[in-house]
């Protein structure tokens, strides 16, 4: 098992208990590119460089928190200098920097960083709960196992989860991790029966774009009323449980593919055609060919299980006869 992600307590109130914190995704894939140089074969490396000014400083050894420092060349100009006018930067002498004014930055040190006080930095505080229908799905970015740590307050965890769980409700608090602050979402794991929780952190809604800019200038369509039964019987023949895992990563196939043939030197793999669509001249021929399409298999197949034994046919040298 991976190592924690974040290590500290979840507060509500004066309960807390202590947890660890593992992302639940993997960005792993199969193939990874490289970018290569195509003359020589050799990949390309870069490298953190700066365009040297005409008066160039000396490195600051006695650096001051929150100070300011003016570029001696702007972005257009760092572009046109060759390479020997640049010099290679340490990755020690890189820090951030905010542009307030054009090639004008306010230099923010990593001990400014340090010295910054987080309340999320080691204690996740529950400060609201709500109904899991009033999150919506829009705002949650990514998902995290929440483990308890071992010990009485492991009891502690149990008792909370299962009340959120009977009480149909999220936590809702905001915590530190990966140079920022987040807000989270702390909810009990879709499948019950795993006794750990869920951490989903969410977008700020300053982070989210007003819907009415783009859905304002939809104009109401008139629905007909044949056309709504057909599509909700369509929707119904395509409805079935979630199997999250039968759904894959063609892309990554693909390339699979294409990574194999060259190295076994093989002919390169053929661009499928793409599958046929018949003309539709208007949405209730489109759902009824669809519906017809759809239901036609299923319907053929129940039909073969109800037919009565001594009438189901077979064919014999290529004719029919009634079976015994």
């Amino acid at each position: 098992m991976a190592r924690p992600y974040w290590s500290g307590q979840i507060s509500l109130s004066l309960v807390s208990f202590a947890v660890e914190i593992y992302p639940a995704t993997t960005a792993t894939r199969g193939f990874q590119f490289h970018q290569i140089d195509r003359a020589t074969g050799q990949r390309i490396h870069y490298q953190n460089v700066v365009a040297d000014g005409d008066e160039r400083e000396e490195p600051d050894t006695d650096r001051k928190p929150g100070r300011l420092h003016v570029a001696a060349r702007g972005h257009e100009a760092a572009r046109s200098h060759d390479a020997e006018e640049q010099h290679v930067v340490d990755k020690s002498e890189i820090v951030k920097g905010y542009e307030y004014e054009k090639g004008k930055y306010a230099i923010i040190e990593p001990e400014d960083l340090k010295r910054l006080r987080i309340p999320g930095k080691d204690t996740l505080e529950i400060v609201q709960f709500s109904s899991v229908k009033e999150v919506p799905p829009s705002v949650y970015v990514k998902p995290y196992f929440v483990v308890p740590k071992k010990g009485p307050q492991a009891t502690a965890f149990a008792i909370v989860r299962q009340a959120m769980i009977d009480s149909e409700m999220v936590g809702l608090g905001e915590i530190a991790f990966a140079g920022r602050e987040h807000l989270v979402a702390l909810t009990p794991p879709p499948d019950r029966k795993q006794l750990g929780m869920m951490l989903y952190v969410l977008r700020f809604a300053e982070e989210l774009r007003e819907p009415s800019e783009y859905f304002a200038k939809i104009a109401p369509a008139k629905l007909d009323a044949a056309q709504l039964t057909l599509a909700k019987q369509l929707i119904k023949t395509y409805t079935r449980p979630l199997e999250l895992d039968k759904f894959t990563d063609s892309y990554e196939a693909a390339v699979r593919e294409l990574v194999e043939a060259k190295l076994a030197n093989k002919p390169l793999p053929k661009e499928k055609p793409a599958k046929g669509r018949g003309k539709v001249v208007d949405l209730m021929s489109a759902l009824r060919q669809s519906l017809a399409a759809k239901e036609a298999p299923k319907a053929a197949k129940q039909a073969a299980k109800t037919l009565p034994a001594k009438r189901k046919l077979k064919l014999v040298s290529g004719k029919r006869s009634k079976t015994a």
